[in-house]
């Protein structure tokens, strides 16, 4: 009897053993594809992001090149591209040419205008100051790697008169003047660069704010 019983017992557990291994195999097989499936969801989503990151690297935008190149012309480039690559789209440069104010590792974007000024050029378009430093000229030149100025303005914009040139003149410059304040300095400024230079002193007084009597007190200290 008493052997009996032992082995009851023996195949008692030998179950209970048999369904929990059972069990554990059925939490790892249903887990298994759960942690499958997050896996692929992000593999799927690094493959959208190349592709999205790759079309974004892709676009065409058009650039306009000028001056002493080979052929220039407007061109259709990939957005990730150099100044130097739309030059040597547009056939390289020409013998004369001269690079030296013109930043080749800069990256373009659309519409941006690229001038390649002559030797003559550049000699011509030249603004020494004590650095001895060299500029382009002021026309827009998106490929100029140096700050642009005007080359027709004088080394300062007021002369030993202490006569101000308004047409190249800063804020500052307007507000040392009688009756004119910050917001008249800037109001003059704003007019001056949407309808382009005064032709004569007496046209500041097209400017908001500008009256005869304030052009009375001015009309000696400025000049075109």
């Amino acid at each position: 009897m008493k052997k009996f019983i032992i082995f009851i017992v023996i195949i008692v557990v030998l179950i209970g053993g048999f369904t929990i291994m059972n069990n554990s195999n059925s939490v790892v097989e249903a887990s298994a594809p759960s942690s499958l499936k997050k896996n692929s969801n992000e593999n799927e989503e690094i493959k959208k992001k190349d592709t999205k990151d790759a079309k974004v690297e892709n676009t065409k935008i058009k650039v306009d090149i000028k001056g002493s190149v080979v052929s220039p012309d407007v061109y259709e480039v990939d957005s990730n591209a150099r100044v130097i690559d739309v030059i040597n789209i547009a056939g390289g440069v020409t013998e004369d040419a001269d690079t030296d104010s013109i930043n080749l590792s800069k990256k373009v974007v659309d519409e941006d205008v690229i001038i390649i000024y002559s030797r003559e050029e550049m000699e011509n378009n030249k603004k020494s100051y004590e650095e001895k430093i060299e500029y382009c000229k002021n026309d827009n030149n998106s490929a100029c790697a140096t700050k642009v100025v005007t080359f027709d303005e004088e080394s300062n914009n007021s002369n030993e008169t202490g006569v101000i040139n308004i047409n190249t003149a800063t804020v500052e410059d307007f507000m040392k003047l009688s009756g004119i304040g910050e917001t008249k300095a800037k109001s003059i400024i704003e007019y001056r660069d949407s309808v382009g230079k005064f032709n004569s002193i007496e046209d500041i007084k097209n400017v908001s704010g500008i009256g005869d009597s304030i052009f009375d007190k001015i009309k000696d200290s400025i000049t075109i």
